[in-house]
């Protein structure tokens, strides 16, 4: 039979008494109810995988509000971040002024191929890596199943990975994994 881990139990009391409060707290900053739930449990599993609870028994409170609060900013500024690139590429304008020299070359090789994908399939594209959505909301914002928006990832991916050949591609996926 299994036995109930007193550490466990006692973490578990801590979720749920704080939760929510800290969803709500998460969500005054980052104006998104969802955005919050996933910084809260982000918090709550580094909380928990660094034994952290354990130490600070009787503040922990305390730092977890600290915690979360850096974490949506850190969320907030990520997400401008991500929608300006965004927004840049979409005007077709050169996004030099956010890049290195050095860089620069690459990105607009990375843009020019993107900018080749059927313009629904560089929707979803963009709206998954680049503004960092999930797959869910994508599919309800443009109406259109889970399945659909998988597949066409795919399918980018597939022609991204051929019109780059290696060490492109593979730029590709760190230039967008930078900036999420």
């Amino acid at each position: 039979m299994y036995e109930k881990n007193p550490e466990e139990e006692t973490f578990k009391t801590f979720f749920l008494k704080y939760h929510d409060v800290l969803v709500l707290y998460a969500a005054s900053i980052l104006k998104n109810v969802d955005a919050a739930e996933d910084v809260v449990l982000g918090c709550f599993v580094q909380a928990w995988e660094s034994s952290l609870y354990k130490k600070l028994s009787d503040g922990l409170d305390k730092y977890m509000f600290h915690v979360v609060k850096n974490a949506a900013l850190n969320e907030l500024r990520d997400c401008k971040r991500r929608k300006t690139r965004h927004e840049k590429m979409m005007e077709g304008m050169p996004v030099a002024e956010i890049m290195h020299e050095d860089e620069q070359t690459e990105i607009d090789v990375l843009y020019f191929a993107i900018n080749q994908l059927p313009p629904e399939r560089r929707r979803i594209f963009m709206m998954v890596y680049a503004e960092g959505k999930k797959y869910k909301e994508v599919a309800e914002h443009l109406q259109i199943s889970i399945n659909t928006v998988r597949t066409q990832l795919s399918r980018s991916l597939k022609f991204l990975r051929e019109k780059l050949e290696g060490h492109m591609f593979t730029i590709l996926l760190l230039y967008f994994r930078k900036s999420e």
